[in-house]
């Protein structure tokens, strides 16, 4: 039986996730389901429907709708499509070119790419043997074993860090951290470079204790590893919308949420600067 993979979304000439010139492959299918979530097309496994309001031509057809194909106007759009490693590798390889000059490469993103271990390790070697630098941006909410199968063909991970109490983690996200964060022990002391990505959400965890606990834990895994920096992400309100298109599938409940003060943030980012670790706000 042949590998296949679901693909929600291709970005060329993405610059914020990993270095240089990349292409970024976003796999649909996540375990959690964050509330504040901007990328919620991509939390169901398989394809949904979405609503393009601006391709809408009001002609009602969608009144007694099952498929995206009974909509003239394309204002229905199937999110998702299932791919093989060849075609994937195909689409990468042009673009060989623009990651040999920026010492760029491949980010595999979501979702959560490591929801589709099979898929991804065959992208990991395949890329690997054509010499093209690879990344994993992951919540490293998956089994020991496939974070160790990943390991030897991974040239980067970007590992989120949401909140550090776990009955929290779980209220926002729907599942404890616990695994998490002893993936995280692990992914460290493997000795692979890895970078931590902070979701900065207020009211979530832009409070006093849990930024301590986040500091502590963070030099834990600086002393364990080869840890290239932090990207802190303030809340931006891009998947509000994007929930209110999606017709099919699974969507996370909304919560309202925003951006913590500019203040704390240069806050946040000062103190891990003072600790000697390379810090800055996006990315």
């Amino acid at each position: 039986m042949s590998v296949q993979g679901c693909i929600f979304d291709i970005k060329r000439y993405a610059i914020h996730d990993g270095p240089g010139i990349r292409l970024s492959l976003f796999f649909k299918g996540c375990p959690l389901s964050c509330q504040w979530c901007h990328n919620p097309e991509g939390i169901d496994p398989v394809p949904q429907l979405i609503y393009n309001k601006s391709r809408c031509l009001g002609c009602n057809a969608c009144e007694d709708l099952t498929l995206a194909e009974n909509c003239p106007s394309g204002a229905l759009e199937l999110c998702g499509k299932y791919m093989d490693p060849e075609q994937v590798m195909e689409l990468i390889i042009r673009e060989k070119i623009f990651f040999d000059r920026s010492r760029g490469g491949v980010t595999f993103t979501g979702g959560e790419p490591l929801a589709q271990p099979v898929f991804l390790l065959h992208l990991l070697k395949a890329c690997k043997e054509k010499g093209i630098h690879t990344a994993v941006d992951t919540s490293l909410y998956a089994s020991r074993q496939v974070i160790r199968e990943m390991i030897p063909y991974t040239g980067l991970f970007l590992a989120d860090l949401k909140i550090m109490d776990s009955l929290l983690h779980k209220k926002f996200t729907g599942v404890d951290n616990v695994l998490i964060h002893e993936n995280l022990r692990y992914v460290a002391r493997s000795g692979v470079p890895f970078m931590i990505r902070i979701p900065y959400i207020h009211p979530v965890n832009d409070n006093g204790a849990c930024i301590d606990d986040m500091i502590r834990f963070i030099l834990e895994l600086n002393d364990l590893g080869n840890l290239n920096g932090i990207h802190l992400l303030p809340y931006h309100s891009y998947g509000t919308d994007k929930k209110k298109r999606i017709i099919s599938g699974k969507v996370p409940f909304q919560k309202s949420f925003s951006s913590p003060h500019k203040e704390s943030t240069d806050s946040l980012l000062l103190k891990l600067l003072s600790l000697g670790i390379d810090t800055m706000i996006g990315g």
